[in-house]
Parts: structure tokens; C-alpha cells; sequence
């Protein structure tokens, strides 16, 4: 398929894609708030990723925004504007802050689970939700911190660049810093290897305790419904993970790679393919709850019904 075959069905499929993920990520955020039965720890962790993937997608639309706006409603002069450069650095800050907030909130719902299933009574009373309080605003500060190297380089590169490219000039001039490497090597450690290293623990722990201990059979039916709860539960979080994983293990490879040395820039059909990756992990999660959730799919149908009266 040609450069401009790809880029049609991107410009395309974009604007679908990113009104669908925030018409989603923000039916979970109303139906978390607005529904006293959903008010759980667990789902206040699940709240805080949806207005995660909720901030990504706003910000880069701001950025496809300025993209379109390049590309085609410019004069023909190949100096970007002012818009263009600001919307590029303030888009790949925000992507960068909102993948921590996310990878940082997986691990706390993976840990959540770790205590709720196999130390259940250390999980339970009032303060649980304290302490989940307590939890999200770190999980905020810390990206926050951990996104200020970043910020910094961001602002000492220029608004305005010479040409015209599918993929953000900012950007590459990102990769050229000299302190790129530093940062880049600090962040993929920080930022995925140790939370991905909490979730394995925490999740290989979970599955021992759920499935692998048939020697322990559960007689009575109170203890066999609240298994099945546990078992579904824990399904979807881990769909949720492997999600996660399966649209950003590609740019912790590509970020290693451009580390080693193996890759030296980002052409446009790479940006391409790691934008719609992007795109799509900040809007599946919804889907994921409909398909596997019976509560979120009753929780829509009221939200439907209560908008049609």
C-alpha cells in the first residue's frame, strides 16, 4: 500500500476512532460516578485509567487538529505556525504524562486484585478507600515528576519548523538531544520494565490462588459464587493488561531500539502505525468492560433508557 493509501485511511479512521474511545471512556466515568454501587476501590482505579485514556485522546486530537490543518488548509508556505509546533510538544508531554498515570494505575489495579483475592483480609473495612484515595494521588504526582525531564527538553525546542511531514517534527527533533538517551533509558525502566515486574508478581500470584489450587475445593456456594465473582473479575483486568501490552510493548521496543542504536529516526509510516496503536489503546478498554462485564452493559442500558424518556 502507498504512503498516500496509508494516509488517507489514517486521516480517516482517526476522528472514528478517537470519538469512539472518549464516547466510551466517558460512559465509564459517569457510570462510575453517578452509580453508589459502583463507588468500589477497584472501580476508582478503573476510573482513573478511563480519565487517562480520556485525556490522551483529547490532546491528540488537538494534535490531528493541527496535522490536518498542515497538511491540508495551509498557503503553500512550508514553515509550520506557531499551532502546529505548540499542539506537536504539548500532545507528545501529554501522551507521555497519561501512559504513566495509565501503566502506573494497571500496576495498582494488579496489586488491588493481589490483595483482595489472596489476602483478603488485609482488603477490607472503610480505609480501603482511603487508602485507594491516597494511591491515585501519588500515582498523579509521580507521573507528574517522572514527566518533568520531559517537559523541559519539550520546551527548549522551537514552535516552528521548516517542512511538511506526517510525522511531528517536534518529535524528531526530540530524538536528536543529547540528553534523549538519558531520559529515554530512565523513563522505559521506570515507566513499564518495573510496573510490567509488579503486575507479573502480583498477577502469576492471583492465578496460583484462583486456578491452580484445585486441592482446595470450595464446598459451600457462598464461597463458590464469590469465586466465580473473583475469577470474572480478575478476567477482565487481565484483559485489560494484556491489552495495554499489546499496543505499547512496540514503542517500549521502538524507544529501545532507538537507545541501541538500532533505529535512528521515525519515518512517517512508523509514526503511522505508533499513533493508531496509541489511539486504539486509550479507547479499547470500554470495550473490553461491555464484552465481559454484565454489570457495565446494564449500567449503559440504563444510562440509554434514562437519555430516550
Amino acid at each position: 500500500m502507498s504512503m498516500n493509501a496509508d494516509l488517507k485511511a489514517f486521516d480517516f479512521v482517526t476522528p472514528v476512532i478517537i470519538l469512539a474511545g472518549s464516547t466510551g471512556n466517558l460512559i465509564v466515568c459517569c457510570l462510575i460516578i453517578t452509580n453508589k454501587k459502583l463507588r468500589t476501590s477497584f472501580n476508582y482505579l478503573l476510573l482513573n485509567l478511563a480519565i487517562s485514556d480520556l485525556s490522551c485522546l483529547l490532546f491528540v486530537a488537538l494534535f490531528y487538529a493541527g496535522k490536518i490543518r498542515n497538511l491540508y488548509f495551509s498557503d503553500g508556505d512550508r514553515t509550520q505556525s506557531d499551532f502546529e509546533g505548540i499542539a506537536c510538544k504539548v500532545t507528545v508531554v501529554s501522551i507521555d504524562l497519561t501512559t504513566k498515570i495509565s501503566v502506573l494505575t494497571l500496576a495498582a489495579i494488579s496489586t488491588d486484585r493481589f490483595y483482595a483475592i489472596v489476602h483478603p483480609w488485609k482488603h477490607r473495612g472503610a480505609s480501603i478507600k482511603t487508602k485507594i484515595r491516597i494511591v491515585l494521588l501519588l500515582i498523579w504526582l509521580v507521573a507528574v515528576v517522572c514527566c518533568l525531564p520531559m517537559v523541559f527538553i519539550m520546551a527548549k525546542i522551537p514552535n516552528r519548523f521548516e517542512g511538511k511531514s506526517i510525522a511531528p517534527l517536534c518529535f524528531k527533533f526530540l530524538v536528536d538531544t543529547d540528553s534523549f538517551k538519558v531520559i529515554a533509558f530512565i523513563d522505559l525502566i521506570a515507566s513499564y520494565v518495573i510496573p510490567m515486574a509488579i503486575i507479573l508478581r502480583t498477577s502469576l500470584e492471583v492465578i496460583k490462588h484462583l486456578w491452580c489450587r484445585c486441592w482446595r475445593p470450595v464446598h459451600r456456594e457462598e464461597g463458590q459464587i464469590l469465586t466465580k465473582s473473583r475469577k470474572r473479575i480478575t478476567k477482565v483486568v487481565f484483559s485489560v493488561i494484556v491489552a495495554f501490552n499489546i499496543f505499547w510493548l512496540p514503542w517500549a521496543v521502538l524507544q529501545g531500539s532507538l537507545l541501541i542504536g538500532a533505529v535512528h529516526e521515525i519515518n512517517d509510516r512508523m509514526f503511522l502505525i505508533m499513533f493508531s496503536l496509541v489511539l486504539i489503546s486509550a479507547s479499547v478498554n470500554p470495550i473490553l468492560y461491555s464484552i465481559q462485564s454484565r454489570l457495565f452493559r446494564k449500567g449503559v442500558g440504563k444510562m440509554i433508557r434514562c437519555k430516550s424518556v
